[in-house]
């Protein structure tokens, strides 16, 4: 393997200037809001004093949960028994590539030029946006039955402009959309086996891009076994990326669904690991002078955080990896080049093995800021037939600091650097500085 070097000094110059700046430096239910409380496991994500006030994920909850947990800033509609609640925040964002990165809004590993391609030579660029930018609307009542039974009911609806098309930019992209009904959820909603709660805070959009699972609709049944344990099982939609080196005629279908689990636990002060797994299978539908071939692939995750206190602000210590086989589409790193999952060759369908991991530390100088850095990996062991161009490997180091001027108002700047390998050997790296500054709705 190509021992990698970095040839850009001022790498480390940036790492001393934020380590030096760095150390120079509720619960309520549908129909009354109760008093304020202290615990910071329990403040609205993405604000100040919350134990990662970079996360903006809404936890999802089923069941009378949804009548217990924290629904602040929401109001009754007229005539109805229907509260709503309306959230997000405007983003906007400076960043400045010092190399050549494909994607200019999100740190995406597998866009990282390597050595030796003209696009290497092209260098860094400069870049303002502000798609990160969102609006929810969140729904939350009761249904009740002939029967006279009563059900918890949540309709929650996301959207956001980032789409990285030059074309589609300024479009509307649904992000998060499902209904709850009980237990049950029905709609478009992040994968069940992964756990968002856990991802270290960025200002990048792609998390580090370690991101495991995306978004999918699904039909989810999520309870609890105690006050510290829950569970969720689900159906989901199915996605591959099967390399088709020899261009058989054909193509991949989906033909029944991922299978998806996790069983997760809480502490009483906010602490939490979770266990997730995906069952799934590749198939590859074609004439009869191709094979049609089904294989089924699989995916262990474990994630967690541990909450303790340095002072008296909460820091978090997040971390999380996986294994498994034919799941490299799920890992967004190993997805960018579109031949995760495994390859077809005249013979057979081949799944791919891979794995992802990352850690991250979030810290509270004073009440007004904080810091975050973390580490995100990815890799796969790639067939012997596939192209040495495709990525098999890449890695990523954030480090941020974010000052809160206003409790619902943040802005900060963060370092990156990236690396991106492929088959056969050959890499590319990367560093980009990213500035922001970000309204919150409520």
């Amino acid at each position: 393997m190509k021992k990698l070097t970095n040839p850009i000094g001022y790498k480390y110059l940036l790492v001393l200037l934020f380590m030096t700046l760095s150390i120079g430096t509720t619960s309520a239910q549908l129909n009354m809001q109760a008093p304020e409380t202290k615990r910071s496991d329990t403040l609205q994500a993405g604000t100040q004093g919350s134990v990662n006030p970079l996360t903006e994920n809404i936890q999802v909850v089923t069941g009378d949960d949804l009548l217990d947990k924290s629904f602040p800033s929401s109001w009754p509609l007229f005539g109805s028994d229907i509260r709503m609640k309306i959230g997000g925040f405007v983003k906007a964002d400076y960043i400045q590539d010092f190399d050549y990165v494909g994607d200019r809004y999100e740190f995406e590993l597998g866009s990282i030029a390597v050595d030796g391609t003209p696009e290497r030579e092209l260098g860094g660029i400069s870049t303002f946006h502000a798609k990160q930018s969102r609006v929810n609307f969140d729904f939350r009542s009761k249904a009740k039955w002939k029967n006279g039974k009563e059900f918890p009911m949540q309709m929650f609806v996301e959207v956001d402009w980032f789409f990285d098309s030059p074309t589609m930019r300024y479009n509307t992209r649904l992000r998060l959309a499902y209904g709850v009904i009980g237990r049950f959820l029905f709609g478009r909603n992040w994968t069940t086996s992964g756990d968002l709660s856990t991802l270290p805070g960025t200002i990048d959009f792609s998390s580090g891009d370690a991101l495991y699972g995306g978004r999918a609709t699904q039909i989810r049944w999520q309870d609890k076994i105690s006050e510290k344990f829950t569970y969720a099982v689900a159906l989901e939609d199915a996605s591959s990326q099967i390399d088709n080196i020899y261009n058989l005629d054909g193509a991949s279908r989906p033909l029944s669904p991922n299978f998806a689990g996790m069983i997760r636990f809480k502490s009483n002060k906010g602490s939490t690991v979770q266990l997730g797994a995906d069952v799934f299978t590749l198939n590859w539908k074609g004439p009869s002078t191709v094979p049609n071939v089904s294989k089924t692939g699989y995916a262990l995750t474990l994630t967690g955080r541990f909450i303790f206190k340095t002072t008296e602000y909460h820091d978090s210590f997040s971390y999380g990896g996986g294994f498994g086989q034919g799941q490299g589409h799920k890992i967004i790193a190993l997805s960018w080049d579109g031949k995760g999952s495994g390859i077809i060759d005249q013979n057979n369908l081949h799944l791919n093995p891979a794995w992802f991991a990352f850690a991250g530390y979030s810290h509270y100088w004073s009440k007004r800021l904080n810091s975050t850095i973390s580490t995100h990996w990815a890799g796969t062991e790639l067939n012997n037939l596939q192209s040495d161009e495709t990525i098999a490997k890449a890695g990523t180091f954030h480090a941020n600091l974010i000052y809160f001027p206003y409790k619902l108002i943040s802005t900060g700047i963060e370092y990156m650097w990236g690396m991106r390998e492929n088959k056969n050997g050959v890499s590319g790296e990367a560093n980009r500085l990213q500035f922001m500054v970000k309204f919150k709705f409520n």
